[in-house]
């Protein structure tokens, strides 16, 4: 036991010293994004907002992010995030976001007839992709608009309550599914090498 115990020390007391003797190998730099915008479609324009961050590996960046998305329902997308830069500057990018969107604070529809017994928001896929420029500010700091299509699929169960002559009631049960295209357009400001 205490054999394998010192293993694991050494490994732990070399592992970063290895990691930082490796020179020019390891090229990435960490560069961290923060968005704000508005995503557009059939319905009203809601606001969202994100954050991601990760590594800049000459022209592309490969990180993960978070964010909150207030159309049609409150939602937070958990998100890999892709770019890639492109021109003889490297200043305009393509984008990808890709990963799952988790229901955020619901209280569901309004029932205007008083009968909804229950009303749940969950979960489902989520994308973002779309076209960039960016403008330098300084080595560090740049700001970034962009704009593309994103989209944000939820489900929700609402529950209502029948009328019986013996309690309990049975209730029905109602499955809805959302899949919500979205054109977004977003300002953005990137620090990082």
């Amino acid at each position: 036991m205490t054999v394998m115990k010192n293993k694991w020390l050494i490994i732990a007391v070399l592992f970063p010293s290895l990691c930082f003797s490796q020179g020019k190998i390891s090229k990435g730099k960490i560069t961290a994004i923060t968005s704000t915008g508005f995503a557009a479609g059939e319905g009203t324009a809601k606001p969202l907002f994100q954050v991601s961050t990760g590594f800049t590996f000459d022209k592309w960046f490969t990180g993960v992010g978070v964010g909150l998305d207030q159309y049609k329902f409150n939602t937070i997308p958990l998100f890999a995030d892709l770019r890639m830069s492109f021109g003889k500057a490297k200043l305009a990018f393509f984008y990808a976001n890709g990963g799952y969107n988790f229901p955020g604070k619901y209280s569901g529809d309004e029932d205007y007839m008083g009968f909804k017994s229950s009303d749940k928001l969950f979960g489902g896929f989520y994308m973002d992709a779309g076209i960039g420029y960016r403008v330098r500010l300084s080595p560090l700091h740049r700001i970034l608009f962009s704009a593309g299509y994103s989209q944000k699929n939820t489900k929700s169960k609402v529950g209502y309550g029948t009328n019986c002559l013996v309690a309990p009631c049975p209730e029905q049960i109602y499955h809805y599914e959302y899949q919500l295209g979205r054109i977004v357009s977003k300002i953005s400001w990137e620090f990082g090498k």
